[in-house]
């Protein structure tokens, strides 16, 4: 059933109103009221059934919590926890009586985004950039000049090795075993974990051949335990999608070798890619790709789209650029893109020009040439989006999970750079004020030791 608009009218005895204890000159409170919320009760209105079912918990508490989530890099529980103790948090989802329980499980949280759809998604940033605009962070001239790059999204994985991929596809055998009650002589589950200890031994002491012997041995474990299974499966669950998926799992190791491609890194995230960025410090990096578009001005991110299938940089730049010229609506256009050289041969046939930004730029105008070295300002937007707004390692499931995390860390990104400038703004405010008071102070002949107690 659609959510209930929160009542603000109705309020018990001696409950304090939260505009008696808290500073509404707060940054996170003039964040609250430029947000549009009525936007998202409306937009996200259609998912919910209209009569049938329990009544949903309100719009703006659900998208307040995820964009309190992403901005403070938390997870689930600690911001559904954190917001019980926090008055200005309970402000920012609406409520206006101080609240000391907690509203939702955060299991909540889950399956709110598992409602969502990429274009229901992109409305999280999209509110954050007419938001930006709203408060006086953005202007038109902000966003004509914008440069694009791609990262690494990494997933929650360990490192895949051969040896850990066969003894994890034994242990989901012997699951599945169990819970069909199959009956088997050995499961080779304690003895592959003893033949794993021993493989990370030899390795530490570098005797690579017992190794590869090591390895051998848990594969062979691999192919009698499912052999062993598959003899005395029936025949309903022998066409059962559990057991095609398992099949397919096995066949995929088996198969494979070093030269073999699309190959499996995790059982529990099969979409899960391995991608090079030619980084020194870590060359193989496993997740899916991810695209920006920001603004050279101010950091602030328009785009952030999910890739899948490791394509190529260059053949990113359409999507990316149409999605955030959609974003944008009449806010603005984009006249100019810079790119690095990983986007030659780029695949955008627009109005703006995109200028690849060289090695060398000797030959440069010096106006130009301070414009080109702007673009390395998409790298910084990137490394504070990974480690500030949880996009350094992503929990979230599947392929939607990847989109989800993607576009909500880049919203939480906008959202800190909003408050960051709120803050400085209302210092400001307050500095000019007691400079003021410091002139009339002085002007009514006063002494300086009072002056700066009226300061």
């Amino acid at each position: 059933m659609r959510p209930k608009k929160q009542d603000s009218t109705t309020q018990e005895l001696l409950e304090p109103l939260l505009v008696n204890i808290i500073d509404m000159k707060h940054p996170l409170i003039q964040l609250a009221d430029k947000i549009d919320w009525e936007y998202f009760e409306k937009e996200f209105g259609s998912l919910y059934h209209r009569n049938d079912g329990r009544p949903g918990i309100p719009m703006r508490m659900m998208v307040g919590f995820h964009y309190l989530k992403y901005t403070y890099n938390l997870s689930d529980e600690d911001v559904v926890h954190g917001w019980k103790e926090n008055p200005y948090w309970q402000y920012f989802t609406g409520e206006k009586v101080f609240q000391t329980k907690v509203p939702i499980n955060p299991t909540s949280m889950t399956r709110f985004r598992n409602r969502l759809k990429e274009e229901d998604l992109l409305k999280f940033l999209e509110e954050t950039i007419n938001t930006a605009f709203r408060s006086g962070y953005l202007n038109k001239n902000d966003v004509k000049k914008v440069a694009a790059d791609t990262t690494v999204q990494e997933k929650n994985i360990t490192f895949p090795t051969d040896i850990k991929l066969f003894y994890t596809m034994i242990k989901y055998l012997v699951k599945f075993s169990k819970k069909h009650e199959i009956r088997l002589k050995e499961t080779h589950e304690y003895s592959g974990k003893k033949l794993l200890m021993k493989y990370s031994g030899y390795v530490h002491a570098k005797q690579y051949k017992r190794a590869g012997k090591a390895v051998k041995k848990m594969k062979t474990k691999m192919g009698k335990l499912y052999r062993s299974i598959e003899r005395v499966l029936p025949e309903e669950l022998r066409n059962s999608d559990e057991f095609q998926q398992l099949k397919l799992f096995y066949e995929s190791l088996w198969n494979r070798s070093k030269k073999s491609k699309n190959k499996l890194y995790s059982l529990h995230s099969p979409e899960v890619e391995c991608i090079s960025k030619g980084k020194s410090h870590k060359r193989y990096e496993f997740g899916n790709k991810v695209g920006f578009v920001g603004t050279l001005k101010k950091n602030f991110i328009l785009s952030c789209k999910s890739f899948h299938g490791n394509p190529y940089d260059g053949h990113t730049l359409e999507e990316n650029l149409c999605e955030a010229k959609t974003l944008l609506g009449s806010n603005g256009t984009i006249d100019t893109i810079l790119v690095d050289l990983g986007y030659r041969k780029h695949n955008y046939r627009g109005d703006a020009k995109v200028h690849v930004v060289p090695r060398s730029m000797k030959k440069f105008k010096v106006n130009f040439k301070r414009l080109l070295k702007r673009r390395s300002c998409v790298e910084a937007t990137i490394g504070h989006t990974k480690r500030d707004n949880r996009m350094d390692r992503n929990y979230l499931k599947g392929k939607e999970g990847d989109k989800a995390n993607a576009i909500l860390a880049a919203s939480g990104h906008n959202l800190r750079l909003i408050l960051a400038f709120l803050l400085f703004f209302l210092k400001e405010f307050m500095d000019n004020i007691a400079k003021k008071l410091a002139n009339f102070a002085n002007e009514v002949f006063l002494d300086k030791k009072y002056a700066k107690i009226y300061v």
